[in-house]
């Protein structure tokens, strides 16, 4: 072979490479752009798709968050209880400790008979069960009576939503206090902050410790 053509193959050969260095590039990001978006649908946040303990439902109609005690509490734990649920968060200077003092009243009220306090957070990266068990001391609460529930806010939105049918958000949540019957139904939302709807919720309150069966419309669902 004379130099020319010596020099025409390895133009040839080289020009082959390139083209399929760039092919085989190609396929690659290709395949890895592929699997980055199937793992990203896969993780884009477990405890979002999280689904209720039954697993038959893609709504929650249970949730299982953390106490301050470190313990886990699921909604169907308290069965047998009647409930008064409350969304805050820590940091709250002014609203959420006053409507934590109201919720300290109710307990108080309530000591040894078959009520707890339920209070979640709404700031979960600030509110550790740790930081929560300061903030239970400071407030004096009956570990058992009145629990502190923290967990991650996306899936801490949904119990809110789907479990409480209220809007929440980092920092965000309803002054209602939620009261709840033995059976986890909900059967009335109160103002912390007027005296009259917090009276309203003693009454029933007393009347819900003493049903020993569900109501009606709840026995034939």
């Amino acid at each position: 072979m004379n130099r020319v053509g010596l020099v025409v193959s390895l133009i040839a050969l080289i020009g082959s490479s390139v083209v399929f260095a760039a092919v085989a590039f190609k396929v690659s990001r290709d395949s890895k752009s592929a699997a980055v978006g199937h793992g990203s649908e896969a993780v884009v946040d477990p405890e979002y798709q999280k689904l209720p303990a039954d697993s038959e439902s893609d709504w929650l109609n249970d949730f299982t968050l953390t106490e301050r005690s470190g313990k886990t509490v699921r909604w169907s734990d308290l069965a047998g209880k009647v409930r008064v649920v409350s969304f805050f968060f820590s940091s709250c200077p002014a609203n959420c400790l006053r409507q934590n003092m109201q919720v300290h009243d109710i307990e108080q009220a309530y000591i040894g008979k078959e009520v707890v306090c339920v209070s979640i957070t709404c700031d979960p990266d600030v509110d550790s069960p740790e930081r929560l068990a300061e903030y239970a001391v400071k407030l004096k609460a009956t570990p058992d009576q009145w629990l502190f529930l923290t967990g991650k806010l996306i899936y801490i939105r949904r119990v809110a939503g789907e479990l409480f049918s209220v809007a929440l958000d980092k920092q965000t949540h309803t002054e209602r206090l939620i009261v709840c019957d033995k059976w986890g139904k909900i059967r009335g939302t109160f103002m912390w902050n007027k005296l009259d709807e917090m009276a309203k919720l003693r009454l029933l309150v007393d009347k819900l410790i003493a049903e020993t069966e569900p109501p009606a419309e709840e026995k034939s669902s």
